[in-house]
């Protein structure tokens, strides 16, 4: 899924019920840069993982 193409209020992670909006705003206060980190910071992707791939693409889309 392109999540360039997602509004802010999409829901990223079901499992923690995160939004797109939330996850970059985390991202860019916390200055994160690996999934692990957003994983472990947000609180996000560990669950089922499904959403590891949108996480990944989130991360460098943060910074653009």
């Amino acid at each position: 899924m392109d999540m360039r193409a997602m509004g802010d209020d999409f829901m990223v992670c079901l499992c923690k019920k995160k939004k797109k909006g939330e996850l970059i705003e985390l991202i860019r206060e916390k200055e994160l840069k690996t999934l692990d980190e957003l994983r472990e910071q947000g609180d996000v992707g560990n669950k089922c993982g499904a959403c590891c791939e949108d996480l990944e693409q989130l991360l460098e889309i943060a910074y653009e």
